[in-house]
């Protein structure tokens, strides 16, 4: 596919973005003119530790797990890309090997942007060096978060800011909200380490306390206040920190 047929394919694509869509039309044009669609299918390995990258991926639909793997073969979930988000930049743009294992958990669209569109991008737009300095300090304060969450914070602390983190609210009710488990339970209780058994042994506490209503893979939050004040979060702690800010470009979660 040529230059043309590129941009004329990934530009409407690149402007749902979140992280893209504010940008100049022409910056967005010259960065789509680099910009392959790619699909995956579940369980579909994207990159694996030790890859070299010559640009990074902006997840369209589905969901995308990053983790490390031990020599044994043991899993750490560290993070579950949601649409809307981006993965890999770091190791793209500092030209050493990704770090992490990054694999579909279902079936997913995803655009692979090239890095030296971006790169020529930056030098004409600052906002686009600006949008991708943003990009990666959300990252490193997503990942300092979820450190201190592991260090400092216990089991039940850390199931209930997870849910806080991935709560939707609405205007009619500001203090309820509800949201589906983004993956499995195995896999959301590998991202907050914690084992499975403690992570529904968690979801139980809650529910038996009235903190939560949970339907399988749904849950209902009946008050976002007796939530924060169990999980140590006021108000102004969980907005500032919230990965759950970036919104998914669609909702069609497919069972994991």
């Amino acid at each position: 596919m040529n230059r043309p047929d590129l941009e004329n394919a990934s530009l409407p694509l690149l402007e749902t973005v979140p992280g893209f869509r504010s940008l100049p039309r022409e910056a967005l044009r010259a960065i789509a003119g680099g910009c392959r669609e790619r699909s995956a299918t579940r369980d579909q390995v994207l990159c694996e530790k030790g890859q070299r990258l010559d640009g990074f991926y902006v997840l369209l639909e589905g969901r995308v797990k990053l983790a490390v793997l031990s020599s044994d073969g043991a899993e750490r979930v560290l993070d579950i890309v949601l649409p809307g988000q981006t993965f890999a930049e770091a190791a793209a743009f500092l030209g050493e090997p990704y770090p992490l294992h990054a694999q579909a958990l279902t079936d997913a669209r995803l655009l692979h942007v090239r890095l030296p569109r971006v790169r020529r991008a930056m030098e004409r737009w600052p906002e686009v060096a600006f949008r991708m300095l943003t990009l990666m300090a959300q990252c490193t304060q997503r990942l300092t978060a979820d450190l201190e969450a592991c260090c400092l914070h216990s089991a039940g602390q850390r199931v209930a800011g997870f849910l806080l983190r991935e709560a939707q609210t609405s205007r009619a009710a500001a203090d309820q909200a509800s949201l589906t488990l983004p993956a499995a339970k195995l896999v959301v209780a590998s991202c907050l380490n914690v084992s499975p058994e403690t992570f529904s042994r968690e979801l139980h506490g809650l529910a038996r306390r009235g903190l939560i209503e949970v339907e399988r893979r749904q849950i209902r939050i009946p008050s976002l206040t007796r939530l924060r004040a169990l999980a140590g979060i006021d108000g102004s702690q969980w907005s500032a920190t919230a990965r759950w800010e970036r919104r998914p470009l669609a909702m069609g979660v497919q069972s994991a």
